[in-house]
């Protein structure tokens, strides 16, 4: 927490107020996610802060597709639970902007999370992305849990993403301005998505 290092730290009482605790009321205040992200972007750049939070949107996206995708039935059946994150700041590995992560939960945070793997949106590197296009991540994100022979474990993508999603998305599905079908309607065949690939 800032308020440690503030110089006000001995004026700090119910009377006086400062701006830091003032810009962390408005956002605890903030119902509209949109406007409360932007806040949130905001302030962070303001204060030089890393913020992190459990999404209930994403949540919902993610139990969405989990149901919606008979391919990850195992997450389900196998009871495997799954923490949600949106982090507000941009991530990259190997000089590439990651738009999203799945990490499996293991060592002694087993003993503190309720969940065996947590799904981390790193908004900076996905925020252009179209509504069907974040459902596509995510789907990417939740196909990195596997099970083998000694447990839970993170899956590798069969070539540069899983082969599944670019025979069916194609190529560029999480390109900006690129959108793809909706996979929770029927929109993301396989045989559409071959189709969308080959005219790109």
């Amino acid at each position: 927490m800032f308020c440690d290092r503030c110089v006000l730290e001995d004026r700090c009482d119910k009377v006086f107020i400062c701006n830091g605790l003032k810009a962390l009321q408005k956002v605890c205040a903030e119902q509209d996610t949109e406007e409360r992200r932007e806040l949130i972007r905001e302030y962070a750049r303001e204060l030089n802060i890393i913020n992190y939070e459990v999404s209930e949107e994403l949540r919902q996206l993610g139990e969405k597709v989990i149901a919606g995708m008979p391919e990850l039935y195992y997450i389900t059946e196998f009871e495997i639970k799954v923490g949600y994150v949106l982090s507000y700041e941009a991530k990259k590995k190997d000089g590439k902007s990651i738009a999203a992560d799945c990490r499996k939960v293991t060592g002694p945070y087993q003993a503190f999370l309720p969940f065996d793997f947590v799904v981390t949106f790193y908004e900076p590197s996905m925020s252009y992305m179209t509504e069907n296009q974040r459902k596509v991540l995510m789907l990417h994100e939740l196909k990195h849990i596997g099970i083998g022979e000694r447990g839970l474990r993170i899956e590798h993508h069969n070539i540069e993403d899983f082969e599944s999603i670019l025979s069916r998305y194609g190529l560029n599905w999480n390109a900006f301005n690129n959108d793809v079908p909706d996979i929770l309607v029927g929109g993301g065949s396989e045989e559409e998505g071959r189709n969308k690939g080959k005219k790109k």
